[in-house]
């Protein structure tokens, strides 16, 4: 317990000190779109977090789990940032007939990329970044290794609408490792500034992948900053259509930590 107040109280001393000397916190956590904005140059923002989703199909009910997703951001320039990402996964696939349960868990393959910072928000001109990255199967535990090299490429975007009411909207594409045929993606997000420290949004996403049917999604959440480089987040979704998954909810952390 004491070494926890000594942490917080670390924080709370360097977010002080530098509260006014650092731009707003922005983070690509809890919603699905990336944000047009990169880290400070040499600061280290660290964001992770905690997902359960649900899945019934008629043959199976697979709960499927990111123990510990987290992404490290560090910016290498004051338009460059570097991003290195690693999560703990586990499943939980129950057979309905049977009533058999097989679970499995492990690391899923690292992956590590960057964003750059193209252009700032002018007029309706929206702010733009480009985020590019790969995902390497041999980190990876045996249950979640891919065939080959996957990869992700995409566009951020972001408008601010009004004092309180920002949109941002992404559009990608992405090989799976597992084929050589490119699925698309996109999402549409929109922040309302609730206060000076909480935010909510709301959003769509979705997936067009080569081989198999399209899933649409829809997720809402919170984030609340203690402090001016920490946040906490919650945020839950569900599937649109048949061939998305049921339904998520997951909570997080954010930590930037100041140069």
């Amino acid at each position: 317990m004491k070494i926890i107040l000594f942490i917080l109280f670390v924080l709370y001393s360097i977010n002080i000190i530098a509260q006014d000397t650092i731009p707003p916190l922005v983070t690509d956590r809890p919603d699905q779109a990336e944000s047009a904005s990169v880290v400070p140059w040499k600061y280290l923002q660290i964001e992770t977090g905690f997902l359960k989703q649900n899945d019934r199909t008629d043959n199976s009910v697979n709960r499927s789990f990111a123990y510990n997703t987290t992404l490290f951001r560090y910016g290498l320039l004051k338009n460059l940032e570097f991003r290195l990402g690693v999560d703990y996964l586990g499943n939980e696939i129950k057979t309905v007939s049977t009533g058999d349960v097989n679970k499995f868990s492990g690391l899923s393959p690292v992956y590590t990329g960057f964003k750059i910072k193209i252009g700032n928000e002018k007029c309706l001109m929206p702010s733009l970044a480009f985020l590019a990255g790969i995902i390497m199967p041999f980190t990876a535990g045996s249950y979640y290794k891919t065939e080959s090299t996957a990869a992700d490429m995409k566009f951020a975007f972001a408008n601010t609408l009004t004092d309180h009411l920002s949109v941002g909207y992404n559009v990608g594409v992405m090989w799976d490792g597992d084929t050589t045929i490119p699925d698309y993606h996109y999402s549409v997000s929109f922040g309302i500034n609730l206060s000076g420290r909480w935010d909510a949004f709301l959003e769509s996403y979705g997936y067009f992948p080569g081989k198999g049917k399209n899933e649409h999604l829809a997720d809402a959440g919170l984030t609340w900053k203690l402090l001016p480089n920490l946040q906490f987040d919650i945020s839950g979704g569900i599937g649109l259509n048949k061939p998305s998954p049921d339904n998520f909810i997951g909570v997080g952390l954010t930590c930037r930590i100041p140069r």
